[in-house]
């Protein structure tokens, strides 16, 4: 994709001082692409300007400003930023007097951030940017214009398509200026390509043509990003005869302007090749249709090559069997695009080769595939690691899922073809580093700020910057969701953001320079093989994870199944049809639906049958294996909302209905969640002793606490209705459990943020409003208190700000465990804030359980825990106990399926079982010695 990028030298007046000459040849040489004699001159110059100027001088942080432009260029963004820093810091420094300096620096981060595909961070930058120019009167300037463009491209890339096309139409508003005038039609063109609109794209990108070929003449300003456009709006429309001549214009032009390594190139060629690779074979016979399809993935994988080339500083090789270094390149975003798009084509090419009977080589392409996955896969790691924004890692987890899946594919092939173990262990690797990255990367930063080396007081800051930033944050999120939002207060508290997330950034780099075992630690990439995890997994422990690629638009997609025990790993594959979402949706819809009094023999026999179906799917395959075993589910995408032990391992009569009488999966085995193996083996065990027991809360409705959820449910206000179960649970849990009852008006928000990191368990029976949208706004409902800082509302993202010592928090409130489906990184629950707190263990909910069935559960499932079962087998029994003493409307799984267990599943009771199966061993030893020795006595008689 094409995009609208301008960075902005900032090149000040040159002094005729002598002093000056080191400035001047940077200049010159930045000016020729001489980018490595630039840098060196600059870096003199800098020196130069201290000398005359001072250390914190206008001139000097100019100079610092081009270094980072250079750096950047180069690929070296991290040094990019260092310097970009050290001129913020003195233009700040400076005031009103360097303002204009610091909108054009902010500029130049936004742009660096843009490149990387970090859009979110971007645009804090380019709207502080903006805000600087219409403080200072300069929305005129030619930088501005630059900052139009920029934020023009942030806004479309994350489809904020309204706010792109107010920002375009600025541009158009200066009609004087010929450049102005070229970029509103080229950002208009830039948006409807985005939004698939290729006619009304085509319409503005040949109005930007002509109006720049009328008005600057041949080989104007731009011209190859507005011939690249028009290539792509062809090549999606699959028109790829006419994309191609733009593509191949486009091209030269960037190569005649920039030479032949350039920002510009490698997303040309690309789209070269994917021309190539669009592109049908014609012939009817079978055999002319596969060497055509061969030549034209050869063609494109000669581009993809080309591309490579283009967008590596120190990499030309031409053998695509070879890949550059991706620690080295112009673009990491860039980059990643190409070893996809190779990879695919290596992987297309096998296939070819396999349908044309060529063995040997077909095997040759899948292991080139491979290879260039990983690389891809290892700039997708770079990537986030080099995002601050939080929502920026988690798109990219949606973004790339896709290659996720179409390395641990081709891994599992070569396995099938090969029979190597190596690759089904790779492919396992590659599933697990797919599986929830943005939450493991953020348990990787906890882990390495505690065994990292650095100072409780930086780590205390940090945790203080953390919280005052999600409370500013909340500030702004709900004067948004007032009718009538204060604009002074919004723009007080967006600066305070910016102003704490700098502070935040500053000193994370602080922990990554002066701490290394830090930095080791957060950006290891590292997830549990499959040995590791046999050595974890106890003897009758099996662990199936999922990998998915869903069926869409007709076409077919693909599960892969391994499974792992203590003793072996196998892997499965099949082809999922259109049916497998129908099942899926059949079986939610069922067990979500509270109008559990309309059910009737169709909508049983509907349910069973999608129950039979998943099973058939997800468990069957590997059910004699299983037997008596406890299972542990990692699931992938939609298979996340999924309550396993809701499938059925036969098919009822359904001539009648009775659900007492299905054969549910929890009927025979334990069952447990993960998000991943990798949580599961590393993060999901308590080092923490709490010194006291338990703590429940059950908050106190009755009065009708009114609750805004203005911001949730599109203005709507809501009274919450009674729980009159939740206090007839928590009384009988502390009956069986000693601990303490924070029930009625003491079951406040600020009570629980006070006292809850004291506590072993605990257990939450209460309201919890959803928010999908935003899903740290997802909150636990407590009763009102008078509180100047707690609401009665305990956000998620309060929850991640808290530590907690608990080996177990029950959250027996509603949708616990629901929330939005992130493609590559799962429902993001309010149980995830619990995780992230310390908890290793959390009992959940999948939809609206029911009041009065949940407490008697729930009192089963502490009866089964102090009897010494493991958590998941004390879900169990309390299930089955349920089942077996409802009545059957009870027996419906609304009243007791929704509630299921993720994480650490060990006992928190020792049981006394043990000493009573020694001590019978030893009586077994007494009675048996015993006889020995009055054996040995009569045979001693009768030898006398």
């Amino acid at each position: 994709m094409s995009l609208i990028l301008l960075s902005i030298p900032t090149w000040g007046e040159v002094d005729s001082n002598q002093q000056e000459d080191h400035y001047s040849e940077g200049v010159s040489e930045f000016r020729n692409f001489n980018f490595e004699d630039a840098l060196a001159q600059f870096k003199l110059a800098v020196q130069d300007r201290e000398e005359q100027y001072g250390k914190m001088s206008k001139e000097v942080a100019n100079v610092y400003s081009n270094i980072g432009i250079i750096l950047k260029q180069v690929g070296r963004e991290k040094e990019a930023i260092d310097y970009y820093s050290k001129a913020e810091k003195i233009y700040q420094e400076l005031g009103e007097s360097a303002l204009p300096n610091l909108a054009t620096l902010y500029i130049n981060i936004g742009f660096l951030y843009i490149q990387n595909g970090d859009f979110n961070t971007a645009l804090t930058y380019l709207e502080n940017s903006k805000s600087i120019f219409e403080k200072t009167e300069q929305i005129n300037s030619p930088a501005y214009l630059t900052l139009l463009l920029n934020l023009t491209t942030a806004y479309t890339q994350l489809r904020r398509f309204n706010d792109a096309f107010n920002v375009a139409s600025e541009l158009k508003a200066g009609s004087d200026n010929v450049y102005a005038v070229l970029s509103y039609y080229e950002s208009v063109g830039f948006i409807n390509l985005r939004m698939d609109n290729y006619s009304d794209a085509l319409k503005s990108l040949f109005s930007a043509l002509e109006y720049g070929k009328s008005n600057l003449g041949e080989n104007f300003y731009h011209q190859e990003n507005i011939l690249t456009n028009i290539g792509m709006c062809y090549l999606n429309s699959e028109d790829y005869d006419k994309a191609f001549p733009y593509f191949n214009k486009s091209l030269k032009l960037a190569n005649e302007k920039f030479g032949q390594k350039n920002g510009a190139s490698p997303a040309i060629l690309v789209n070269m090749g994917m021309v190539y690779m669009g592109k049908s074979a014609k012939a009817s016979d079978i055999s002319r249709f596969l060497v055509e399809k061969r030549a034209m993935l050869l063609k494109s994988l000669d581009y993809f090559q080309q591309a490579l080339i283009a967008i590596s500083p120190d990499f030309n090789e031409k053998d695509w069997t070879k890949n550059p270094d991706v620690q080295n390149s112009f673009s990491n975003s860039q980059m990643l695009e190409i070893l996809k798009r190779k990879a695919d084509a290596l992987r297309q090419l096998a296939e070819v080769e396999t349908n044309s009977g060529e063995k040997e080589t077909a095997l040759k392409y899948l292991k080139n595939s491979l290879s260039t996955y990983e690389k891809a896969i290892d700039v997708i790691h770079l990537l986030r690691n080099g995002y601050l924004n939080q929502d920026s890692k988690l798109a990219l987890a949606e973004n790339e899922q896709a290659t996720y899946f179409e390395t641990v594919d081709v891994a599992t092939k070569l396995y099938e073809k090969t029979g190597e173990r190596h690759y089904l262990e790779q492919a396992f690797q590659v599933s697990e580093r797919g599986k929830s990255a943005t939450f493991l990367s953020a348990l990787r930063d906890l882990k390495a700020q505690k065994f990292g080396g650095i100072p409780d007081s930086l780590r205390n800051q940090e945790e203080t910057l953390k919280s005052e930033i999600s409370a500013y944050k909340a500030f702004i999120f709900n004067e948004n969701n007032k009718d009538k939002p204060d604009s002074t207060k919004l723009g007080r508290w967006q600066s305070k953001v910016y102003e704490l997330e700098q502070n935040y950034s500053d000193l994370i780099h602080l922990f990554e320079q002066n701490y290394p075992n830090y930095y080791n630690l957060k950006y290891s990439d590292d997830v549990v093989t499959v040995k590791k995890l046999q050595n974890y997994l106890k003897h009758r422990d099996a662990l199936i994870e999922y990998a998915v690629n869903e069926p869409e638009n007709g076409k077919p997609g693909e599960l892969i199944t391994f499974f792992v025990t203590s003793q072996k790993c196998e892997v499965k594959r099949q082809v999922l049809n259109d049916n497998y979402n129908k099942e899926i949706n059949a079986f939610l819809g069922f067990l979500r639906n509270p109008d559990v009094l309309n059910t009737n023999r169709k909508t049983y026999s509907e349910y069973a049958r999608s129950a039979y179906s998943l099973y058939k799917l997800l468990v069957e395959p590997f059910a004699r294996e299983i037997q008596g075993y406890r299972l542990i589910f990692i699931p992938d995408n939609k298979l996340a909302y999924l309550p396993f032990d809701g499938m059925i391992s036969a098919m009822p009569d359904t001539t009648h209905m009775d659900f007492r009488k299905l054969h549910y999966l929890i009927k025979d085995y334990p069952i447990s969640y993960s998000y991943s193996a990798t949580l599961l083996y590393q993060y999901f065990k308590s080092d923490a002793t709490a010194p006291r027991n338990l703590i429940a809360f059950a908050p106190d409705y009755s009065k009708g606490a009114t609750v805004d959820i203005n911001a949730i449910r599109d203005g709507v206000r809501e009274n919450l209705s009674p729980l009159p179960g939740a206090k007839e649970e928590v009384e009988g849990i502390t009956k069986l459990i000693s601990g303490d009852v924070f029930d009625n008006n003491k079951a406040t928000e600020s009570n629980f943020k006070k006292d809850a990191g004291n506590y072993d368990i605990l257990h939450l029976a209460m309201h919890t409003i959803l928010n999908d949208s935003l899903p740290m706004y997802s909150k636990l409902v407590f009763s009102p208190e008078n509180d100047s800082i707690n609401d009665g509302w305990l956000n998620t993202y309060e929850v991640y700000n808290m530590k907690l010592k608990a080996r177990l928090a029950v959250l027996s409130a509603c949708n616990t465990g629901s929330g939005k489906l992130r493609k590559g990184e799962g429902v993001v629950s309010l149980a995830r804030g619990f995780l992230y707190a310390g908890c290793p263990s959390i009992v959940m909910t999948l939809w609206n359980v029911e009041d009065v069935s949940s407490a008697k559960l729930m009192i089963n499932f502490y009866k089964y825990l102090l009897k010494g079962y493991s958590k998941d087998e004390a879900l169990r029994k309390a299930k089955l106990d349920h089942l077996a003493n409802a009545d059957p409307l009870k027996a419906h799984p609304y009243y007791w399926l929704g509630y299921v267990l993720i994480g650490d599943q060990t006992p928190l009771f020792s049981t006394k079982v043990p000493y009573f199966i020694g001590l019978i061993i030893v009586l077994l030893f007494v009675v048996i010695g015993e006889r020995f020795w009055v054996e040995r006595r009569r045979k001693r008689r009768m030898k006398r």
